[in-house]
């Protein structure tokens, strides 16, 4: 089916969206924006928004996603959290309804409809500074460029709002690319693949299944479009042969790379040609944000930025929060929100910045793998865990040896139980190397209650 009948297509077809969150908001309200007779459903009884959308003449149910909701439905358009094992999903392909993903939904309408490039990042850690960092050097070199995808902005949104963006800089789980209807169902201009570590094994269950999940973001590509992978990380290695696009790498390690790579000496990027870009940016510290800056930049030269633009980006990025992102000092006690870190290497990554003693809070839901890999960080940087969460029991077992452990019932007694047992000159990081979803409706929540409950104990000083 051609780009030009799909909108017309959708605009007659009778609609379940499942997941009531961003991504299925979004979804709901375009399908009925285009004609389509819609309801919208989630398992979840108490849904923010959903009277908004029944006003707006879609149909909403709540408390339940069973499969006879498909009932007279010829499309279910899934958010990002369904998988495609769910009864809903094995019933609609058993009764032939066609089953798409926001993402995939939001792309070809959004290309129909606009000249526009996608710039899209996947990773395990690293996506959304990549993104947010990609679209800033875009920015501030003149070029109209929307950020979206599993960043929090979904794609679907950008088109509710009448963008008609140059560039849609798109961060990609996946969950996203799992939904697909074809695995080249994606044609990013450029793309980049950040790194692969254990990550929602308990949806994959295994890392040779997540990564074909990451790999279909490049299968949609032709020979000039751009892939940029990271040289260091075997996975990835393996995973790029057989990509249709152009490679580009990146990397600390100047033997896996060309001389059309990007070498990362440091806080300094080795670019194609002799140029050279320093990152002086307090919020891009770490080597892990230098692997951020190496990919954003090769995104952005593909479209054009020469490396004075990309430096000038470099040097005033204000950063993303929830991500290293400093809340308070009390008494000589630095406040620090790491929510976004929500598994094992992206904690990892947020102990080795710090030279102080921490005292960490972490828990909440697990993703399916063990915290071994944490251990000899804990052991060297953290004077106390302070454990929250459904994986509280199981993170004290697995960490015994490692730092005296207390648990919390809830972020506010966390935040008061770290700052008594923190000493003048130490970190309290909040950095859970799990999922939110156990207390908290994402990542953002979990950070905004910390940083709530870290602002009240500096008012009560």
């Amino acid at each position: 089916m051609s780009n030009a009948s799909f909108s017309s297509r959708l605009g007659k077809c009778r609609a379940l969206v499942v997941g009531l969150a961003r991504s299925g908001m979004a979804a709901a309200r375009l399908l009925k924006r285009l004609g389509a007779r819609v309801t919208a459903c989630d398992r979840l009884s108490d849904i923010s928004g959903a009277q908004e959308l029944s006003r707006e003449g879609i149909e909403v149910v709540t408390g339940r996603d069973g499969p006879e909701l498909l009932e007279g439905k010829d499309l279910l358009l899934l958010s990002p959290g369904v998988a495609l094992n769910s009864p809903l999903c094995q019933e609609a392909r058993r009764a032939g309804v066609e089953i798409l993903g926001e993402l995939e939904l939001g792309w070809r309408l959004l290309r129909e409809q606009a000249d526009v490039a996608m710039l899209a990042v996947t990773g395990t850690n690293g996506k959304s500074t990549t993104c947010a960092l990609c679209a800033h050097l875009l920015r501030r070199a003149g070029i109209n460029a929307e950020l979206a995808g599993n960043i929090g902005r979904p794609l679907c949104q950008v088109l509710l709002e009448d963008s008609r963006p140059r560039a849609a800089v798109v961060e990609v789980s996946s969950y996203q690319l799992e939904h697909l209807t074809r695995p080249d169902a994606l044609d990013p201009q450029a793309a980049g693949w950040l790194n692969l570590t254990p990550d929602h094994l308990e949806r994959h269950r295994t890392m040779e299944n997540y990564a074909e999940m990451k790999r279909r973001l490049f299968l949609g590509q032709g020979p000039q479009h751009l892939a940029v992978f990271f040289a260091d990380d075997d996975f990835l290695r393996r995973s790029a042969t057989g990509i249709p696009g152009r490679l580009t790498w990146f990397g600390h390690q100047p033997e896996r790379l060309g001389p059309q790579d990007i070498l990362i000496r440091g806080e300094r990027l080795l670019l194609p040609g002799g140029g050279e870009l320093l990152i002086r940016n307090r919020r891009l510290a770490g080597a892990h944000n230098a692997e951020n800056a190496a990919c954003a930049t090769a995104l952005a030269m593909h479209l054009g930025l020469p490396p004075s633009a990309i430096q000038a980006g470099l040097d005033d990025y204000p950063g993303l929060p929830h991500r290293i992102e400093p809340v308070a000092e009390i008494n000589g006690v630095l406040f620090i929100d790491d929510s976004k870190g929500t598994n094992i290497d992206a904690t990892i990554k947020s102990l080795g910045c710090f030279e102080q003693p921490i005292v960490l809070i972490a828990g909440g839901r697990g993703k399916g793998a063990g915290y071994e890999p944490l251990r000899p960080l804990v052991s060297q940087h953290v004077r106390q865990l302070v454990l929250i969460g459904e994986e509280a029991e199981r993170m004290e077992r697995e960490f015994a040896g490692c730092a005296p452990v207390v648990r919390a019932s809830s972020m506010e007694q966390a935040v008061e139980l770290a700052f008594s047992l923190a000493r003048p000159g130490d970190v309290v990081l909040l950095s859970p190397a799990c999922a939110s979803f156990d207390m908290f409706r994402d990542y953002a929540h979990r950070g905004e209650v910390f940083r709530q409950a870290v602002l009240s104990l500096l008012e009560a000083k």
